[in-house]
């Protein structure tokens, strides 16, 4: 199949493409070399390789990128630049935009919920401008670091960042920590790993206290505690005529609680790729 034949030249141009978004000739120095040594390592071999992978150890250094999708400071040994790459996930950030620019100028709500460093709600919020308000969620110190440093680079003031988890209710909680992946922390208990105490906030309870009253796009990853959010958001997706909500699920739809949840509230859900979904309100 196409997936799986040697490096085309349009692959090629992708890493090229992919170079040129280093702001300094020492971003763009870092960004080659990360695809060299992943091509010296046999890594890098097909078009499917490109985004099959991340290798957190061949990022030598801090990268500055102007993305098509925003601005971003990458940290070293990390995955920043491979998540914030617009071609990785490049459905879900196809159809969230798309969902972005069919919402209602002057009042839209968009909701970011682990945010990770900003990839999201960077799209988000340089999409609405003045026409909307990002609520961003990350509940992981460093990361939210990143992302409050992400926002300030494209000088986004219609999004809000806020370091705390979201669940069923509120509460305090324990996030397991990933040591190779910044987007794999998690509420779930996962043996051995470093764990950290975070606040949970439910959504109904947050956004009523912040004057929310409507939901128009929200995007969910949070590392199978996606059901749980929904819980906690019930009142808010069944009052909000028009909304969308992007999500990640790896059981199957017949069966996860996220999906039945959704589809009780009268969303219609829909497979985009792999493990990402998105549910629409259906009209009444």
């Amino acid at each position: 199949s196409a997936a799986v034949r040697p490096l085309s030249s349009e692959g090629i141009h992708r890493v090229i493409e992919t170079v040129h978004w280093g702001e300094r000739p020492s971003d763009k120095i870092r960004i080659a070399s990360y695809y060299g040594m992943r091509v010296a390592s046999g890594l890098l071999r097909r078009d499917h390789d490109i985004l099959a992978g991340m290798y957190p150890k061949y990022w030598i250094g801090d990268v500055r990128a102007s993305t098509p999708l925003g601005k971003f400071l990458c940290r070293a040994r990390t995955i920043d630049f491979d998540i914030v790459n617009p071609n990785y996930e490049a459905i879900e950030v196809e159809v969230f935009r798309d969902r972005l620019l069919r919402t209602r100028p002057q009042d839209t709500v968009c909701l970011d919920v682990g945010a990770q460093i900003g990839k999201f709600s960077v799209l988000a919020g340089h999409t609405l401008r003045r026409s909307g308000h990002v609520f961003a969620f990350e509940p992981e110190l460093s990361n939210f670091a990143a992302l409050q440093h992400n926002l300030e680079l494209n000088g986004l003031r219609n999004v809000q960042a806020f370091n705390i988890a979201c669940g069923a209710v509120d509460g305090g909680g324990t996030l397991n920590l990933s040591t190779t992946n910044i987007g794999a922390h998690t509420l779930r208990n996962v043996e051995g790993a470093e764990r950290i105490a975070v606040q949970i906030r439910a959504l109904d309870r947050f956004l009523g206290e912040h004057g929310v009253d409507h939901v128009d796009v929200a995007k969910l990853d949070v590392e199978y505690m996606e059901a749980d959010v929904l819980r906690g958001a019930r009142g808010i997706l069944e009052a909000s005529p028009r909304a969308s909500v992007l999500f990640e699920e790896t059981r199957p739809p017949g069966t996860a609680d996220s999906v039945r949840l959704l589809r009780g509230l009268g969303y219609g859900v829909t497979h985009l790729a792999g493990n990402i979904y998105v549910a629409d309100r259906l009209s009444e």
